[in-house]
């Protein structure tokens, strides 16, 4: 190689092979970019060497030598040999080729276009990992694609209390980015419960088949992945649908393991918040929260308490909810490419419709948040009593579904009467399923475990109280208090160890404090308040007792 010194320009040996850059690659994961380059090159005996790829970062160093190429090749001794090495890799750069790889889905914005990325896209290169290979899409679409899908509502393959709200739940999904600046984010995962044999993953990936290739065997997550992996995957997988498969324990330690995992997908799901993350240098890392939606499937609910239960909408799968020979003709449309290609036409339905202008898509976010609040507060109204993430996510999923009808009505399959007509049988059911849910969160209420399991303890004999007149403390595990016709009189760390040994009895958590659990009842109205101490004494004998002071009218209407 030729050298520049102050002595003028001379030759010098720095290696013996001659490296070049073929590639210079943007790699772009939705929140930074980074550059990987591959280098190409020959012995001093004219021997080729193998391609290769490495972080822009490495050039200089040189670290990647020996492992890429071998020990054959040699750097020379010398104090700036390594420098001179990649000063000339560097100058051979204009030949090189320039790509960019996004290694996330959804929707873009490049070269001030929205843009809807999924692997096998003519246009652009999207590389996802090998657990994520079955994401794809394809650029064409027909008219008898999308009546294809649309006979769903003419020929089931489940039940339509189940299928209203995946479809809902599918076509909701590419609106996640504009859902997102709108202030309306979707904020729980679809849980799909049901028994074995009763079809759950396979469904689940019939409707994931919108956004690739998907079978029961093949689904993308699984609860047998760490938590650590199901949320790395899920915030590559931006407006894009994804299930996590399989909650299944085999045995009491298995379930402790996947219903933590659950807890933490379902809270990053229903909060839209990621990890937080240093860098080597100690710098703060993008948060990288869930940016796509998931179906979970699992044999049954996991016990996540009141405020799990609330990030995820569930819908039960019964024996004979599916319709097995129509499950397969989709199937077999899906595996034909039907349903990609009818999901290739909505995302260029809202394009044209939504996003052509700056002033469309400020319109669109408008019409999105006024759509969500109007659909929220209707169901308030209805159920002013049920959990606030409820009429949240009945709102995304009537939205999901309105955007389905208006795609379908623009492609002829629909009138504006069949469309509304199936708008209210929608709602019929999704309102059903809410109010369930509601349900559900009301038993999964701390106060509620607590006051249900006190009772069960009670009338099978397990632990007993004493009548209020008889003014003194027995010895023994079994007794927790006094009774009188108001109110149970309870000694607090007595009433709820009693219930934790219980729930542990029975493989259930029950894991709040005594001071979490006297504040929750008190905020309900279930003890008597005195100021502000939730306990108040009673004299017993010549002691003085603080016992919790539980209303028995409101307790028994929980239980009874």
């Amino acid at each position: 190689m030729e050298i520049n010194s102050k002595q003028g320009y001379y030759d010098k040996k720095l290696c013996n092979f001659t490296p070049r850059l073929l590639s210079e690659i943007t790699v772009d994961d939705g929140v930074e970019t980074t550059k990987r380059l591959r280098l190409g090159g020959k012995l001093a005996g004219g021997r080729l060497l193998p391609e290769i790829e490495i972080n822009g970062s490495e050039l200089g160093s040189f670290n990647w030598l020996l492992d890429k190429w071998g020990v054959e090749c040699v750097l020379e001794v010398g104090k700036n040999v390594k420098d001179n090495v990649r000063h000339a890799i560097q100058l051979t750069a204009p030949a090189a080729n320039k790509k960019c790889i996004y290694t996330v889905t959804g929707w873009k914005k490049i070269d001030n276009h929205w843009h809807y990325l999924l692997p096998n896209d003519s246009r652009f290169d999207v590389d996802l990992s090998s657990k994520l290979k079955h994401y794809s899409t394809e650029q064409n679409f027909s008219e008898q694609d999308i009546a294809n899908v649309f006979m769903m509502h003419e020929i089931p393959p489940v039940k339509k209390e189940i299928l209203y709200p995946l479809i809902a739940f599918t076509f909701l999904t590419p609106l996640n980015e504009f859902l997102k600046r709108a202030g309306c984010e979707p904020k729980f995962v679809l849980f799909l419960v049901g028994h074995t044999g009763t079809r759950k993953s396979t469904l689940a990936a019939l409707f994931l088949s919108y956004f690739g290739q998907f079978t029961a065997s093949d689904l993308p997550l699984s609860f047998r992945d760490t938590a650590n992996s199901i949320l790395h995957n899920a915030f590559t997988l931006k407006d894009v649908l994804t299930c996590i498969d399989d909650f299944h324990p085999s045995g009491r330690d298995e379930e402790k393991k996947l219903t933590a995992t659950a807890q933490s997908v379902m809270r990053a799901y229903g909060d839209r918040t990621g990890r937080g993350r240093l860098r080597a240098d100690s710098t703060l890392m993008e948060n990288r929260p869930p940016q796509g939606n998931a179906i979970i499937t699992a044999e049954f609910a996991p016990d996540v308490g009141e405020s799990g239960t609330a990030r995820y909408f569930s819908l039960e799968l019964k024996d004979g909810d599916v319709d097995l020979i129509n499950l397969s003709a989709y199937q077999s449309e899906a595996e034909r490419g039907g349903f990609r290609r009818c999901m290739y036409a909505y995302i260029e339905y809202l394009k044209a419709f939504h996003l052509s202008t700056q002033a469309d898509e400020k319109e669109f976010i408008s019409d999105l948040k006024s759509r969500f609040t109007a659909a929220r507060d209707e169901f308030i109204k209805k159920y002013p009593n049920c959990h606030g993430r409820i009429p949240e996510a009945v709102a995304c999923l009537r939205i999901g579904f309105d955007f389905y009808l208006d795609f379908m009505e623009e492609n002829f399959m629909l009138n504006p009467i069949s469309s509304d007509k199936l708008r209210q049988e929608f709602l019929e059911y999704l309102y059903a399923q809410a109010a369930d849910q509601c349900s559900s969160i009301i038993n999964d209420k701390p106060t509620h475990i607590f006051i249900k399991k006190l009772y069960s303890l009670l009338e099978s004999g397990q632990v007993y109280v004493m009548k209020r007149g008889e003014l003194y403390e027995p010895t023994g595990g079994a007794f927790i208090g006094w009774e009188d016709e108001d109110y149970y009189l309870l000694n607090c760390d007595s009433a709820l160890k009693a219930v934790k040994r219980l729930c542990d009895e029975e493989g259930t958590r029950f894991t709040i404090t005594l001071r979490g659990l006297m504040r929750a009842l008190a905020e309900e109205d279930l003890i008597d308040t005195f100021g502000n101490q939730n306990t108040f004494p009673i004299r017993i004998g010549d002691k003085s007792k603080r016992v919790m002071w539980l209303r028995k009218s409101k307790s028994d209407k929980i239980c009874y």
